[in-house]
């Protein structure tokens, strides 16, 4: 629902680990291992509860597009879908719709999960959440249609949307990698950094 989705190295200490949806905590999917039954935060990586609280696994970015963007930069692609549960497959009836761009819709009992919103922005307004070090900043989809040099952390960015998807992303113009990074409604970006600042244009 919050969009958002990051890359998880799923070793630990030389130790793999299996993972499935645990649960729901803040809107955002709690994953639990097979392995010591620990609950991880998706966004963070972090192990909030069980033996292993406390850890981090590795993560990364990963690149929101879709079908079609996807397909013009990679015209030779091959799609994995892995076989949804029952209750997976009603959610999917109810939420199968474009949800790039839009304001989307929450599932029954879903605002349940939540504590507090922060009220600074509409709880589903999407936009990219930029990490660097210890600072994170939201930045509106509608406030970066047209590209904008930013500083955070430090170091400079450019900021700009993507003409075939829609998806902001923030590149470096400091010649360093690409700053942690992810598209994601405002509710799932808040809870996970609740002291971050939001680009005002």
């Amino acid at each position: 629902m919050c969009n958002s989705g990051v890359g998880l190295t799923p070793r630990l200490d030389r130790r793999r680990l299996s993972f499935s949806a645990g649960g729901l905590h803040n809107g955002v999917v709690l994953l639990i291992d097979d392995e010591t039954r620990t609950y991880w935060d998706h966004i963070s990586g972090e192990a909030v509860h069980g033996e292993l609280a406390g850890q981090r696994l590795r993560r990364f970015p990963i690149r929101h597009t879709n079908v079609r963007a996807a397909l013009i930069r990679y015209p030779v692609l091959e799609v994995v879908l892995s076989d949804p549960s029952v209750l997976g497959k009603l959610f999917g009836r109810f939420l199968s719709r474009k949800t790039i761009g839009t304001k989307g819709s929450f599932p029954p009992g879903f605002r349940g999960t939540m504590g507090e919103l922060d009220t600074r922005l509409p709880d589903r307004t999407q936009g990219l959440g930029v990490m660097v070090d210890e600072e994170a900043c939201f930045y509106p989809t509608d406030r970066v249609r047209k590209p904008v040099t930013v500083q955070l952390g430090g170091r400079r960015l450019k900021i700009s949307v993507s003409d075939d998807d829609n998806v902001p992303t923030a590149d470096p113009l400091d010649g360093k990698e690409r700053p942690f990074q992810l598209y994601t409604r405002w509710y799932g970006f808040s809870f996970t950094f609740p002291d971050c600042e939001i680009y005002e244009a």
